[in-house]
Formats: structure tokens, C-alpha cells, sequence
């Protein structure tokens, strides 16, 4: 049984990850960037930023006073107020009433489609299904305290439902699309319901993702009320020191496609889920306290059913607020479900909360990304401030290892990693993540290629210039290829864009850099000058970026010539360099074969060809070979048309072209 409830194999069941991004403390606001803090062992938590709330007036040290926090630490993102408001076609006015977590929630799903190099207009129109987890309302309440500034956006910027449907709305997403709060574990019951969705039919994909942020200090002084936030202002996870957890804000999002269809459609597969469960602890002592056996039995279930070893469990992200009480009943659950039916060395355990605090609703789809990167790099992170040991916690008759260094996993091909999350209502969420399935290799062919960028305004495109040449200095030679593809072939375009000729990604990184300096606005005294570019054109050179501004979303057509276009060596250069072009020219040959009797293949690469070429019966098949072949190059680059015409032979190539004959009737024709 999956998560789908059918009896059907595992990779029947399974869900791949293919696009991910984040935005998180510490400037993080892509997965290398966590990895590298993860890695490193970076504590990321701080104090709160001084255009948060008066920490004078709300932060008192004393525990616990009435009206007051004892702790000003969390978690914090470093730009909260910036957002491209013209990129997803949003007025300012409608910007400034818009709840941030709505605006951060746009940008991750952006940018979850750039990662999995889907364009977000082939998601359009489609049942592509949006889950969300978010729980706080702080925005809609300050709002409220100054009633003058509300006006006709002010619900649908507040709704936490509204969170959802925007990114549905702005992607024109039809499936379905809705809001998850059962608090710390959200986001990740979010993605178990998004499983089930994709695994039952109704969406071919889905962006799952999770919100938070601290915009108040309501929440504070009502946690510190409630003893449940560290005094020390740090989340000690299965530490002797453990004594309440951290607030922390940001985000992150996943698209996902059942494993078969994203296999089929080529994506790059960041990781597979393999399965994933919900439960409820049900009644307990305190509607805040956990009950171990419903962690135990959800943990049973989800292996059990997947028919994993766990022995094969290479890790597992656990919830770990550091808590006194949450830390030892969950590692109590985890030791009893999977400790201790190891055979191997102790299971590792860690938790991402020690480096960035907890993201309460959020915090599910933060280990949910920290555990795809311990995958895909092969090497677990320390989990910080984790000594000494809890000591109400049996870590060695438990079979557990705190992950307290940085180690490589232990298990091989069929290793898988685990996720729990835990809402402090009683709602509890675990999924099962695998490593993706192998990748077919492909040889990445040599030389300069295009490297294209695109923003909705000119300022935005210069940041993105700049942002995008930071992340190809951090790139190796042998991934340029697939960066360059995918910038070109599946991202989407806005009004404004660039495109450099580069070799390698160090190449590209300094065109770019560059790029973003000449577009950057003159200095004053020439500010009133007009900026070459401004009006649309062109403004790249041989050896310079080609830049175009307020490009209109025109409609391209093809026109094919007929006869007396022809000439020596045509096709020949990229007959010898392409290798798109040279497959298709052969499949133009064996099509034509049949009707010629020679090879136009050969005779394109033929020195002696310019004799023949005033013989139609030569030049037809040349022509037609040689335009369906440039087709083929450009439709791989990205380049379709909306119309074609076409002249003579020309006319046979456009039909072939517009899909009305088929490659073996337009040889015959």
C-alpha cells in the first residue's frame, strides 16, 4: 500500500522532486547555499532585526513576565520588503497590502520551476495542484490595528488561503489549491497530501512548499507564556541543554511529478519520495504533548509499508525542537520503530533546527530539503549544540547516533533518509525520501553556446545578471552544457533579455558580471541621457552580450524557400559540428532514400556537390533535408514556430514543419 492506498510496486507509487528553492536565514536563498552552511556547521540564528518590533518594550529576560518575552532569538531572513512586483504583474498598490509570506511564496515557485528547468507557461492552464503550509496572520492583524490603511486588497493580501491560490493564480494553475495549518508540521503534511493527489490522477504535478515569518512579537510573548521558547536562544536538540526552542522565518518549495512521468518528460531528479504518512496523537495529558506510540506507529507504517530495511535508513531528519519534553519522546518513538531493528551501527540522527531555529510551519519542507542534500552529497552535517547528550535519552539501547560531526552516510545504492515533522496540536507527518533513479549519460558537445537570461523589468534583469553570474563561478566545466540548455530551452521569458556566447561557466560569469555593469544606471550627470537599449534594440555585438528591452511576446514564424536557395557547402559546417542537426539530416536521408536512390547526407559533405546542384531532382531533396534539419536544431534550442509558409520544395518542409505530414509523406511529396 502507498500513499496513493493502492497495492501497486514502489516506483509505481514513488514522487520525484524535481525542482527545489529556499529562502532562509543567513542570506540562504538557494540549496548550495544551504548545503554550504549545513556543511560548514553554521549557526545562523541571531536577534530580531530593528524594523521587526520594539525589542525594549516586549523582550524582558525575566521568566516568565505577564505581556512580555523572555528571548529576542530566531532565525532571521535579511530582506523581507523586497519584491518584483512588475515580474508577476502585480500593481504597487496591491504589493503593499499583500501579506510578505504571499510575496515569498510567488518568488519560491518561480524559482522552483527555473531549478527543475520548467517554464512556468508549460505549466499553464494545466492541473498542476499548489499545497502550502502557513499559519501565521500577523500582516492582516497590524493591518487591522490602522484601519485607514485597509482598502479592497487588504483580505485577499491576508488570507492565508489567498496564500495558495495566488501562486495558482499567477501560474494559472488549475488543479487543486489550498492552504495546510496544523502548525510545526504544515508544510510537511502538505507534501503527503500532494503525494496522494499526483499518486491518484487528479494533478500531473504539484508545488509544495511552506511559509513563515516574525513580524510580531504576539507570538513570542505567547510561546514564552507557554515556556516552549529556549531562555539560552538556541535550539539544543538532543542535548542536555535542550531547554525550548528557537523561532525562525523563511521558506521552500518543491515541484513534484510522479517518478514514471518526470523519467518520461527528461527532468533532472533531485530525489525520490518513496512514501510518506500523516497521523494524530489523539487525545493526550495536554493538547501540546506528544504521544510516542502515534510517532512510533506512524514511523511502522510508513517502512513497513514500504517494505524498507531499516538497515537502509541512512539518516533520519528528525523534528528535534530541542524541547525537554519533545526531544526524548520522539527519539523514544524513533529508537523503537527503527533503532532498534538495525543490525548496522546506530542509526544517525540530526536536526536542521540547530543551524537556522525552528520554522514552525515551514520547518517540515527545511528537513525535507536538508535531507535531499545529505542524499545527494553522500554526507550527513553536524547537528549543533547536541552535547553533552540528553541524559533521559538511552541513545545506545535506542540504536540512535546524534549526528554531532560531519560523517559520510553508511549505506550504499539503497539507502533512503527520512523526514519526521511534528505539529504541536498532535498532527505528525513522515516521509521517506530515495536517491533519484541514474541519470542516462549524455555526451555534452564542445564550443560556445548561448547562455540566456531574462527579467520583467531592467533593473531586475542587471540582478539577475549579477545573481547568475555568482552561480556559475560556483560551477564546473562539465555542468555548462546543462546550465546553458536549460537557460535557454526551459526557462521562461520576460519583457527584458540578455545573452552571452560563453565556452565554459567562467567565461559566461564574466560576460555576465560585466552585462550587469554597462547596464547599471549612468552616473548622475548622465542621467538624462538616454541608455542605448532603451527602445528594444539589439545591443550586442560579435564579441559583446546581446540585450534586448521590452521585448514583446510576438509570434515567430518560419518561411521556407524553394528552389534557387541552394548553394555549395550548404549545411556542411554544422553537417560536421552539430550533432541535433547531423541526426536529423540522417533521418531525412533514410526517409528519402526509398524515393532517390542516393544519399543526402553524403552529398551534402560532398566537395564536388556545386556540379549537381542545378539538377531539381539534386537540389529538392537537399533543400527539404537541409530545412527539416534546421527545424530540429532550433526546436531543441527552444525556437518553435507559431505559423510557418513556404515556396515550392519550401511548401513540403512547412507542412512537415506544422505536423501535417508526417517525415516519410513529406519524402514521398
Amino acid at each position: 500500500m502507498g500513499m496513493d492506498g493502492s497495492g501497486r510496486s514502489r516506483s509505481d507509487r514513488s514522487v520525484a522532486v524535481v525542482g527545489a528553492s529556499c529562502r532562509l536565514p543567513g542570506g540562504i536563498d538557494d540549496l548550495d547555499a544551504l548545503w554550504q552552511a549545513l556543511r560548514e556547521g553554521r549557526d545562523l540564528v541571531t536577534e530580531v532585526p530593528a524594523d521587526r518590533f520594539d525589542v525594549l518594550r516586549f523582550v524582558d529576560p525575566s521568566m516568565p513576565r505577564p505581556g512580555k518575552s523572555y528571548t529576542g532569538a530566531g532565525g532571521f531572513l535579511t530582506d523581507i520588503r523586497g519584491f518584483d512586483a512588475d515580474y508577476f504583474g502585480i500593481a504597487p498598490k496591491e504589493a503593499v497590502q499583500m501579506d510578505p509570506q504571499q510575496r515569498i511564496l510567488l518568488e519560491l515557485a518561480a524559482e522552483a520551476c527555473d531549478d527543475a528547468g520548467i517554464s512556468p507557461q508549460e505549466l499553464a492552464g494545466s492541473d498542476t495542484a499548489v499545497f502550502v503550509g502557513i499559519a501565521d496572520h500577523s500582516y492582516g492583524a497590524l493591518q487591522m490595528l490602522m484601519t485607514e490603511s485597509v482598502n479592497a486588497y487588504t483580505m485577499s493580501g491576508a488570507a492565508s488561503s489567498i496564500a495558495a491560490n495566488r501562486v495558482s493564480h499567477f501560474l494559472d494553475l488549475r488543479g487543486p489549491s489550498l492552504a495546510v495549518d496544523t502548525a510545526c508540521s504544515s508544510s510537511l503534511v502538505a507534501l503527503v497530501q500532494a503525494c496522494r493527489t499526483l499518486l491518484a490522477g487528479e494533478s500531473r504535478a504539484a508545488l509544495v512548499g511552506g511559509v513563515n515569518l516574525l513580524l510580531s512579537p504576539y507570538h513570542y510573548v505567547g510561546f514564552c507564556q507557554a515556556s516552549m521558547l529556549s531562555p539560552t536562544g538556541r535550539c539544543r536538540s538532543f542535548s542536555a541543554g535542550a531547554d525550548g526552542y528557537v523561532r525562525a522565518e523563511g521558506g521552500g518549495m518543491v515541484l513534484l511529478k510522479r517518478l514514471a512521468d518526470a523519467v518520461a518528460d527528461g527532468d533532472r531528479i533531485r530525489a525520490v519520495i518513496v512514501d510518506g504518512a500523516s497521523n494524530s496523537d489523539g487525545r493526550t495529558a495536554g493538547l501540546a504533548l506528544p504521544r510516542k506510540e502515534s510517532q512510533e506507529s506512524l514511523l511502522r507504517q510508513v517502512y513497513d509499508r514500504a517494505g524498507i530495511d531499516p538497515d537502509d535508513i541512512a539518516y533520519l531528519e528528525a523534528h528535534g525542537t530541542g524541547t525537554p519534553v519533545g526531544d526524548p519522546v520522539e527519539c523514544e518513538a524513533i529508537g523503537r520503530a527503527l533503532g532498534i531493528r538495525r543490525t548496522r551501527e546506530p542509526l544517525p540522527i540530526g536536526s536542521v533546527k540547530s543551524n537556522l531555529g525552528h520554522l514552525e510551519p515551514a520547518s517540515g519542507i527545511a528537513g525535507l530539503l536538508k535531507a535531499l542534500l545529505v542524499l545527494q552529497h553522500g554526507t550527513i552535517p553536524p547537528t549543533l549544540h547536541a552535547t553533552p547528550p540528553n541524559p533521559h535519552v538511552d541513545f545506545a539501547a535506542l540504536r540512535l547516533a546524534p549526528a554531532v560531526e560531519c560523517r559520510a552516510t553508511a549505506v550504499g545504492e539503497q539507502a533512503v533518509v527520512g523526514v519526521n515533522s511534528f505539529g504541536f496540536g498532535g498532527t505528525n507527518a513522515h516521509v521517506i525520501l530515495a536517491a533519484p533513479p541514474p541519470a542516462p549519460a549524455v555526451a555534452a558537445p564542445d564550443g560556445t553556446r548561448p547562455f540566456v537570461i531574462s527579467a520583467a523589468s531592467r533593473q531586475a534583469l542587471i540582478e539577475t545578471a549579477r545573481r547568475t553570474a555568482g552561480r556559475l563561478k560556483a560551477a564546473g566545466p562539465g555542468e555548462f552544457y546543462d546550465l546553458a540548455w536549460t537557460a535557454c530551452r526551459r526557462r521562461g521569458r520576460r519583457a527584458h533579455a540578455a545573452a552571452v556566447l560563453a565556452a565554459d561557466p567562467a567565461d559566461a560569469a564574466a560576460q555576465l558580471s560585466r552585462l550587469a555593469d554597462t547596464l547599471a544606471p549612468p552616473a548622475a550627470e548622465g542621467e538624462h541621457q538616454e541608455r542605448k537599449g532603451e527602445r528594444g534594440e539589439d545591443t550586442g555585438t560579435a564579441d559583446s552580450p546581446a540585450v534586448a528591452d521590452h521585448v514583446a511576446h510576438g509570434r515567430i514564424v518560419f518561411a521556407f524557400s524553394g528552389n534557387g536557395a541552394q548553394w555549395a557547402g550548404m549545411g556542411a559546417d554544422l553537417l560536421a559540428s552539430d550533432p541535433v542537426f547531423a541526426e536529423a539530416v540522417e533521418s531525412a536521408d533514410k526517409a528519402l532514400f526509398p524515393h532517390t536512390c542516393w544519399s543526402v547526407a553524403s552529398a551534402l559533405a560532398d566537395p564536388d556537390l556545386a556540379s549537381r546542384l542545378s539538377d531539381t531532382a539534386v537540389a529538392q531533396p537537399l533543400l527539404f533535408a537541409v530545412q527539416v534539419a534546421v527545424v530540429e536544431v532550433l526546436r531543441q534550442r527552444g525556437v518553435r514556430p507559431a505559423a510557418v509558409v513556404g515556396h515550392s520544395v519550401g511548401e513540403v518542409a512547412a507542412a512537415y514543419t506544422a505536423g501535417a505530414l508526417t517525415l516519410e509523406q513529406a519524402a514521398r511529396v
